[in-house]
This record gives C-alpha cells, structure tokens and sequence, in this order.
C-alpha cells in the first residue's frame, strides 16, 4: 500500500539510536490502544446496566464478570453505572492525551532530526569538487537541503509512525469487538478497510503528481525571483518588469491551485468516512434489533458508537498518511537520492574555531606536476600537462587570452577541482590537506566578490563569529585593502549595514571588502583572481603597491587581464589553449610571445 522503498530509504538515514527511538516511541503508541480496548468495552458495559436497569433485570454474564472483577457487584445500579462511566471516560481520555504526548515529542524529535540531517547534507555537498556542485542549480541544491529533507522526516518518517500506531489500534479494537460480535465486527472493518483503500487508489496517483508539480514550481518560482532580482538594471533598461511579473504571476497561480488541491484532498477523505459511519451505525442498529433482545442490542450498538469514534479517526488518518507520503514522494526522492550519493564522502574534521593565524610552517610553496583536467561536459582539456613551481614570498602571475584556462589552474591550486592526471602540492601537501593543517594560511579573492546581507564586520570576519575576533585584525585587514578611511567616517563604522549582496556599496568598496577579507586571516599565500578589476586606476595602483610591499613574507598568485598589474611580477606564466606556452619576466614575454607583446601596446605599455 505504501511506497515501502522511500520509507525503508528514509528510515536507513537514521541512526541506529535514532531508530531505537523511533520504535520505542511505535511500541508505547501501541501500548496505548489496550486503554482504548477496555475503554470502549466499558463503554458497552454502560449500555448493558443502562438497558437492565430500564427493564429491571440482571446483568448479563460478561457484565457481572467484569462488575466482581473491579468488586461493583454489590453497589447500586447508580453507582454501577456512575464508576463504570468515569473509568470509561478516563482511560478513553487518559488515551488521548498520552498520544497527544508522545505525538508531539515524536514530531519534535524528527524535526531536530531534519536538521541534523540537514547540516550533514549541507557539509557533504560543500566536501563535493567544484564540478559536482555546479552540476545542479543552486535552487535544486537548496530545495533538496531543506523543503526536501522536511518532506522526509515529517512528510515520510513522521507520517509512518501515525500509520504503525493507528494500524495498530485498530487490530486491537477489531480483536476486541469480534469477541464482542464476530459477524458485525467482520462486516465494519471490511467496508471501512474496502472505502480507505479505494479512496487511497484514487487518490494516490493524482498525491505523487501533485508533490512532484509542487516541488518542480516552488525551484521554478525562487530561480525567477533570483532572476529578477541579478538582473534588475537590464530589465529595468529593456522595459521588461510586466514580462517578470507575468511570468512570476502564471507560476505562483498554478502553485498555489497545486497546494490548494494538496490542501483539500484530505476533506474528501474525511466527508466520506464521515458518511460511512452514519450509515454503518444504521446498519448495525436495525440488525441488532432483528436478531437480539433489547439489552443485547444495546449493548453492541454502544460498544461498536464508542468505538466508531475511534476507529473513524484512526481509518482516516492511515488514509490520509498513505497519501501524504506518496504526495512527499516528489521532494522526498531526489533528496534521498542525493543523501545516498554523498554518503560515502568522507567529511574529515575541521579546526572550525582555530583563531591562531600565525601558520607556522607554512611558507607558500606550490608545485604542479604534468597537471591535465577536462570538464565533464568539454571534450579537449581546459589545462593539459602543466608543470611549475612557485617559491616562498614569490609574486607569480597568470596571463593569456579569455578560456587559456587561468581560472581552471587556481581552482587546481585551491583544491576545489582536482585534475585527471598529474598532482598538485602545497607545502608538500594536497591543497585540501594544506588548508585543514593551516587554516587561513591561503588568502583568496574572486573576480566576483559574495557581499552578505549583514555587517561590514561580519563579511571580513566571513566564518568566523565576528564577536571573537579582535577589532584590530579588521581594521588591518581594511588598511590594506584601503579601505579603512571610509569607514571610519561612517556613523555605524565597522557594524554598517551593506545590504543583500553589497547594495549600499560601490562595485570598487565591494571588491575591496573582499580584499579585506582575504587578509584578515594573515595569509601567507594570497591568491587573486582578476581581484583589481572593478577598481579605478588609482586605488588599483595603491591596492597594487600595497599586495606587492607583501613579497617575501606573502607568496602571491594573481591572475590580471591588466598588464599594469603583473608588470612587476617575479615570474609570469602565459597559457594559450589550456597549455603553458612560457614563463617568464614581462620583458621576456613581451620579446617571445606576439600576442602578449600586442596587448601591452594597446595598453601603452
């Protein structure tokens, strides 16, 4: 009935004590379904005194068993009926409220779970290479890290436990009626079982489309308001705002008519079961009244109404579960596809809260060795067979035309793409593995800068928690980054709001803040890529100066399209075509290489 590989899938990504839990929570939850037995039977018990005392006759026999057990057998009917009456209502209501209880602890706990599970996912998608990450959208990526792992713990696991709890309840109620009347007991649990499974058959096709329609249109949704928002000064200047909002508005109509449908499968469920139970009662009352006396009668009407209540309920939310988890197929599988891909990387361990920046024995050494990597989706290589060394306190730089494979090498370099062939050492160690031996050692600058929405405090201090780190390293880091005059003159200074992605800073004050942050951590190898180039010539020339006055005690990697940058480099490498054509000073480039030699003339060189 259910989708057995996407609940044995879900709970597999549990703990081991974890699930010890889970099914410690299971078997009290069905502990609970005897108070509901003895409950309803005493709620029988009520009709039989109820009927006798009408007629003034005896108790029947099962009645007088249970009257000597709990020693009522010698009080008056009154008092009979009044003890049978609030044992009932107690253990019925005792019932209740210990699974409201545990339900509760249940949810909470699977919730906490999620985002366990969620931080795990997170941590071992960021261990992936650079390639694997960008093989999906980020939408799809944080889609699956979070409304996806929702699905599995409260959409799947969660779900499943109410299932094995209600499935129970009703074996223990069925047990207890069919001692009650087998014939009648028979006939109910097969026309409420026949209706839940065929309203589960009708609906569970239309559940899973609905949850892969749902999922599909909230990625499409949040990729079109990314859209939107990165690109607001060309649509502002091609006049296309009415095309986004159209377009935003047909998604957002049809999501909301899939989560109004997913809202409103459940109520069919509900008015139908809700019509069985008037009609089965019916039918129960006028056989009983056929076949039996009065107080006989009674009697069953009374244990199987009492009863009703709660099997009625338990019916309708194993339905309502079954759906529930086939609707959380569509977010649930491809998260746990993903878990399932990633659960054999190895995580290692971080020095997470290492504020020592002193990196000692760390000096800066890079070596390449016949380095060769080609894109998954690329048929040549993007560097092919790429030798070099970089020395202590060097000034190295990377040059030649767009797609040489510059950006692909100091990826190489940092370790977030490793090559197909050949081997890549940092201080003697793999990239990765120097970086985790000394954190903060290697200082790094994009091209494009990532602003967060927070302080300028908090971005230079970016994974770190800025209320430990000493204000003097920030305001060094912004010196170098000649950044520190304008904002001291700022009224929040260091805890100035910069807005979503550095909105209230210039594109220079942004690339600058990134310099900073680079420095902050006292790198003793700084590598940038295309870091000067949203700066005026000026504070270029100044920033320049500033990272050049570090050789020797910095070893530096720059890639530049500005020929000013790297004119006073110790070494530059030209690629052409994904290979090294030669290395060299500037002046030895310029006599050996045409094109390099061409470009410096353009720029007046």
């Amino acid at each position: 009935m259910f989708s057995n590989s996407v609940i044995a899938r879900s709970v597999r990504i549990l703990s081991s004590s974890d699930r010890k839990k889970i099914i410690a929570v299971v078997a009290i939850q069905i502990s609970f379904g005897l108070l509901d037995l003895a409950g309803v039977a005493l709620v029988g018990i009520l009709g039989a005194l109820a009927i006798t005392g009408v007629q003034a006759r005896g108790p029947g026999d099962r009645v007088s068993i249970v009257l000597q057990f709990l020693h009522l057998d010698d009080n008056t009917l009154q008092s009979q009926a009044i003890i049978i009456g609030l044992l009932a209502a107690t253990l019925l209501i005792s019932k209740t409220i210990f699974s409201v209880i545990f339900i509760r602890k249940t949810i909470f706990f699977l919730s906490r779970r999620s985002a366990a599970i969620s931080a795990n996912l997170t941590s071992r998608v960021l261990a992936q290479p650079l390639v694997k990450v960008q093989s999906r959208s980020m939408q799809q990526t944080l889609y699956a890290v979070t409304s996806g792992v929702n699905s599995i713990a409260m959409g799947v696991l969660a779900t499943t436990v109410v299932i094995i709890s209600d499935t129970s309840l009703l074996v223990i109620l069925a047990a207890g009626l069919f001692i009650v009347d087998p014939i009648v007991a028979l006939s109910t649990f097969i026309v409420f079982a026949a209706i839940a499974y065929i309203l589960y058959r009708l609906m569970q096709v239309r559940a899973i489309r609905l949850g892969e329609e749902q999922r599909f249109l909230e990625i499409e949704s949040s990729e079109k308001i990314l859209e939107v928002l990165n690109s607001y000064r060309e649509i502002i200047v091609r006049n296309r705002r009415s095309f986004y909002s159209r377009e935003l508005g047909r998604i957002r109509y049809k999501l909301a008519d899939v989560i109004a449908e997913r809202a409103f499968m459940p109520n069919i469920s509900k008015y139908v079961i809700e019509i069985t139970v008037v009609l089965g009662s019916l039918a129960i009352a006028a056989l009983q009244f056929a076949v039996n006396d009065a107080a006989r009668a009674f009697a069953v009407i009374a244990v199987f109404m009492a009863a009703s209540t709660r099997i009625s309920p338990a019916i309708l939310r194993l339905q309502q579960g079954a759906v529930s988890i086939k609707s959380s197929i569509g977010s649930a599988g491809p998260t746990l596809d993903l878990i399932e891909e990633l659960e054999e990387l190895s995580l290692g361990s971080e020095k997470v809260d290492d504020l020592n920046f002193e990196h000692v024995g760390f000096t800066g050494e890079i070596e390449l060795q016949n380095v060769t990597l080609t894109y998954p989706t690329k048929k040549l290589p993007a560097v092919k067979d790429i030798s070099l060394n970089i020395k202590q306190g060097q000034v190295v730089s990377f040059v030649g035309p767009s797609g040489a494979g510059k950006t692909t090498i100091i990826d190489v370099i940092l370790g977030v793409l490793k090559p197909d062939s050949g081997n890549v050492q940092i201080q003697g160690h793999p990239p990765l593995g120097a970086i985790k031996l000394w954190p903060g050692a290697i200082g790094y600058v994009p091209q494009d800068v990532m602003i967060s929405n927070g302080t300028i405090r908090q971005n230079v201090c970016l994974g770190y928690s800025s209320s430990e780190i000493d204000e003097k390293d920030i305001w060094q880091a912004l010196e170098v980054a000649q950044l520190a005059e304008f904002i001291r003159e700022l009224p929040e200074g260091l805890d100035t709001p910069v807005g979503d992605r550095g909105t209230k800073l210039s594109g220079g004050q942004r690339q600058r803040l990134g310099i900073a942050r680079a420095m902050f951590t006292k790198p003793k190898l700084l590598v940038l890529d295309e870091a000067t180039s949203s700066l005026d010539g000026t504070t270029e020339a100044s920033i320049s100066e500033a990272v050049h006055n570090l050789k020797g005690g910095v070893t530096i990697v720059m890639i530049a399209h500005r020929l000013s940058t790297v004119k006073e480099s110790d070494v530059i490498h030209y690629l052409a075509k994904g290979q090294l054509e030669m290395s060299g000073t500037f002046d030895e480039l310029r006599r050996n290489i045409p094109e390099f030699d061409k470009q410096a003339q353009l720029m007046g060189m």
